[in-house]
């Protein structure tokens, strides 16, 4: 019964000796094997007795070097820079509910929006109530929906708009 040279070399590989290692280089490929790009491997033996490949020899010329950094800069100007993601800065507002008590928005706010303190959210419901909705945090579209989805989880009305930059 013949053995073919990929169990050949399987075998190679697994008997605990330095023939193996030897062997190794003159073992070639079934010839109706797919091509594939050479690699140079090299086998050692281990004290656990079989042998092990080294990684193949990485060329690291060829790959681009990052451009050098940079220094300096006008870090003043984030405000007119826009927010990543789709678009500009949107409201979060909370709107008032007659359902909405001072204790249920003093604890459920400050879970939903961690800048907010409990003081701001007792503030904010009292807003609401006077003018029918108090803005809660402005932050860019996805933010901004995360934030009001979550209000609406917790029992509080919300809703958010685009903040309009005619003011300014």
């Amino acid at each position: 019964m013949a053995i073919s040279s990929r169990a050949a070399a399987c075998t190679a590989l697994s008997i605990p000796s330095t023939a193996a290692a030897a062997s190794l280089s003159s073992v070639s490929v079934h010839r109706r094997a797919r091509p594939r790009k050479a690699f140079a491997a090299v086998a050692r033996a281990t004290s656990a007795g079989g042998a092990v490949l080294d990684p193949p020899a990485f060329d690291q010329s060829q790959l681009d070097t990052l451009p050098p950094a940079q220094e300096g800069g006008d870090t003043g100007r984030l405000k007119d820079r826009k927010g990543t993601g789709s678009g500009d800065s949107y409201k979060v507002l909370l709107l008032d509910d007659p359902r909405h008590t001072e204790k249920h928005v003093e604890t459920a706010l400050p879970q939903v929006v961690p800048s907010v303190t409990a003081e701001a959210a007792r503030q904010l419901f009292h807003e609401s109530r006077q003018k029918g909705a108090a803005l809660v945090i402005v932050a860019v579209k996805e933010h901004a929906e995360f934030y009001a989805q979550m209000m609406v989880r917790h029992g509080l009305r919300s809703a958010i708009e685009p903040e309009s930059d005619m003011a300014a």
